[in-house]
């Protein structure tokens, strides 16, 4: 528990079966297979949450979502890759099996009727969003804006709204389809992938169609293959209903994967 100034940490004892979820491994939020998860989410609450706090259950996303995502950066920092990339699986694994019950700003009365599917959404989505966001804007950009955002609400209450305006501010872009579809819908994106890989005299072309069959969403999408021995991995950002991408390269790619870590949640195939 993180109430202001302070963290409260303790062996919990026998838990009433609604409280014990907390504890699960088939938890939404439950990262204790990595020790220092619930130290790094409360300690982050002493920023998100306590330093700055939600106005309306509309934007409780603002303390549980910026400490689960705070945490999970911690739990990369000090782990690596392959726990980042269990992490957030299990996220988007939580999100697309609850995101029928709400939005992210639905808030806390999505909690009234499934707990779970509020963990999902609130803490492990909006934790997915922002982390696409970071991929969006690139890291430099996307922990100013954070800085901005503190800056300007310390001590204070504030708003989704008052999120979306600073980060817009402080990276020069319109992200309005951006956090229409990722915060204030409960829809997750189908995208068709079609691959090719064409032979050319000095190498391969590896071409991507992408189409998504609903209304477009906004998000950074990675590719993944093999290509002489060596793992390439690269980012395109996917802002239309239908895109194309080609990718040249010296040898044959091999084992080209798709969102390889399901870090952008919905269906793709």
């Amino acid at each position: 528990h993180s109430p202001s100034s302070f963290d409260v940490l303790n062996e919990l004892p026998d838990l009433v079966e609604e409280e014990r979820q907390f504890r699960d491994a088939r938890s939404p939020v439950d990262l204790s297979r990595w020790k220092e998860y619930f130290m790094a989410h409360e300690i982050a609450h002493q920023w998100w949450g306590q330093c700055v706090t939600w106005r309306t259950y509309h934007d409780q996303w603002l303390s549980e979502g910026l400490a689960q995502f705070a945490s999970y950066l911690y739990l990369k920092e000090k782990y690596g890759d392959e726990a980042s990339s269990q992490v957030i699986k299990k996220f988007s694994q939580w999100t697309k099996k609850s995101s029928r019950w709400g939005p992210i700003t639905m808030g806390s009365r999505i909690s009234f009727h499934n707990f779970r599917a509020y963990q999902a959404i609130i803490y492990d989505k909006a934790s997915l969003a922002l982390n696409m966001l970071k991929d969006l804007l690139g890291e430099e950009v996307f922990f100013q804006g954070l800085r901005e955002f503190f800056g300007k609400f310390q001590y204070s209450v504030a708003g989704t709204g008052d999120f979306f305006r600073t980060m817009e501010e402080t990276s020069g872009k319109d992200l309005t389809v951006f956090f229409k579809s990722w915060f204030d819908s409960y829809l997750l994106p189908e995208v068709r992938v079609a691959t090719s890989v064409y032979k050319k005299e000095d190498g391969y072309l590896l071409t991507l169609k992408i189409s998504q069959l609903r209304e477009p969403f906004v998000f950074p999408f990675w590719v993944e293959w093999m290509e002489s021995g060596q793992k390439v991995k690269k980012m395109l950002v996917v802002n239309d209903k239908n895109e194309e991408f080609e990718f040249e390269m010296r040898g044959r790619p091999i084992r080209v994967k798709m969102n390889p870590n399901m870090a952008v949640p919905g269906k793709f195939f």
